[in-house]
């Protein structure tokens, strides 16, 4: 049964399907919730906008359909230093469709997932801010674009699952709970692998073909590894709707370990990780006879991440007035660190964040996030020795401070401010205007408005 079949099965499903594509924007999803939402009550109680549809919604997923629609909207404004002050806007409309394979042919274990990206206006970091980690994790060229297109299949009591098609490894790996909370893009891909990596590596907005292959060996230890087209864009870097598939330019790998701890009832993660790049890069300060630079072969990168709990609330919650600890209440710390020995191929030669996240904190308001985050991205030595050979001003580092408050409105909007400082913009940027001096300190502002449909 083609997937046209099962589409046209239910009249509820092409209406909202259509209502869909008259947004204006799409957004994509990060997090990976296992408890089905909550599709009826009342519009304050529900997870998603649009309700059940009249029942078909629920009818549509206990036969194995499910049809996800989220948009994001982020409102960004450089109040000064970078390369100008200004605004931007940036939206993303992310389309799903999942398949219970066992539900609809009874193929125990296997789903079959399809995604697309519809992008909107322009955002500040190009022609505002000038820096290399990007302002929104949304934040691309307007497209629409196909996402990640996979089968998915659960082996030996779904402790092995293993995911082909086209695919992005920046949902999978490197990944922090605890920095999912904020809005620069280096706090869910690292900066030195959207950096270093041909076109970003597999991540968004440009997933590419691979193979994902995960195993639980118990309820503490858990290994993943993916092996990916090496360029998502492909060797004529125009893989304009993401339809190209490309599959002959080098590889992408990438494997990591997984620990769980509870420490007293304090559920903690850390990873350990590395990946791998076969393809030729250029040297940053190097030339040959011809004045080309010349060309290495592969690069690679280390990686560690932590994420921890180190409290939570135990008591009733109390009251406006007199609140109490709530069992909802917890704070979290997290921090990563990316490391890539070869400088010589690489602009960004280590990197490391470290922020927190309050939950609950806000009287009557037991879900609503408030975070701080710092990440450092240092730029390699080459990259300044090619500096001086020019007479520029030395690229150091770009740093970034972030702040931002999350309110869960309801279960379908979440409302999101911001304001980030941008150290060192370009990680040193000469300002055109001034040649001789580096770009100064970007200070910005901005909104994020999420919505599950």
């Amino acid at each position: 049964m083609t997937m046209a079949n099962f589409v046209t099965r239910s009249a509820g499903l092409g209406i909202a399907a259509a209502l869909l594509a008259s947004a204006a924007f799409v957004a994509p999803a990060y997090a990976d919730d296992d408890a089905p939402a909550k599709l009826t009550g009342d519009l304050f109680e529900r997870d998603k906008l649009t309700g059940d549809w009249g029942g078909a919604r629920t009818k549509l997923r206990d036969f194995g359909i499910e049809f996800d629609a989220d948009v994001t909207a982020d409102s960004s404004y450089n109040l000064g230093g970078g390369l100008k002050k200004g605004k931007g806007f940036t939206g993303l409309l992310q389309l799903g469709l999942t398949l219970d394979l066992e539900k609809i042919v009874g193929w125990t274990g296997g789903e079959f997932y399809a995604g697309a990206y519809f992008i909107r206006g322009q955002g500040i970091t190009a022609n505002e801010t000038g820096n290399l980690l990007t302002i929104s994790n949304i934040e691309a060229e307007h497209a629409n674009l196909l996402g990640e297109v996979y089968f998915k299949q659960k082996l030996l009591d779904d402790k092995l699952q293993i995911k082909i098609g086209q695919l992005a490894a920046d949902g999978d790996f490197v990944v922090s709970e605890t920095a999912a909370l904020f809005v620069n893009s280096t706090f869910g891909w690292p900066g030195l692998n959207g950096t270093d990596l041909p076109s970003g590596g597999p991540a968004y907005p440009v997933p590419t073909p691979g193979v994902h292959v995960s195993y639980e060996f118990n309820d503490a230890f858990s290994v993943q590894a993916g092996v990916y087209n090496g360029d998502p864009a492909g060797r004529d870097d125009f893989n304009k709707h993401n339809t190209d598939f490309p599959t002959n330019d080098g590889t992408f790998a990438i494997g990591e370990l997984i620990y769980k701890a509870d420490f007293g009832g304090l559920p903690g993660t850390y990873k350990a990780g590395a990946w791998y790049n076969s393809l030729h890069f250029d040297d940053i300060s190097r030339v040959d006879g011809a004045g080309d630079p010349i060309r290495r072969k592969g690069d690679y990168a280390l990686y560690g991440v932590i994420d921890q709990t180190v409290w939570q609330g135990g008591g009733d919650g109390g009251d406006l007035k007199n609140p109490t600890p709530s069992p909802e209440q917890s704070l979290s710390v997290f921090a990563r660190a990316v490391v890539t020995p070869q400088e010589n191929r690489n602009l960004i030669d280590w990197y490391f964040d470290l922020g927190f996240n309050a939950k609950g904190f806000t009287p009557g308001r037991p879900d609503d996030l408030f975070g701080v985050a710092f990440a450092y991205a240092h730029i390699s030595k080459d990259q300044r020795d090619l500096d001086r050979a020019a007479g520029d001003p030395l690229h150091r580092a770009e740093m970034v401070i972030e702040a931002s408050y999350q309110a869960k409105i309801t279960g379908w909007l979440n409302l999101q401010p911001y304001f980030q400082y941008v150290v060192r913009p370009g990680g040193g940027d000469p300002d055109p205007d001034r040649p001789n001096r580096r770009l100064k300190d970007a200070k910005v502002i901005g909104f994020r408005t999420q919505v599950a449909f």
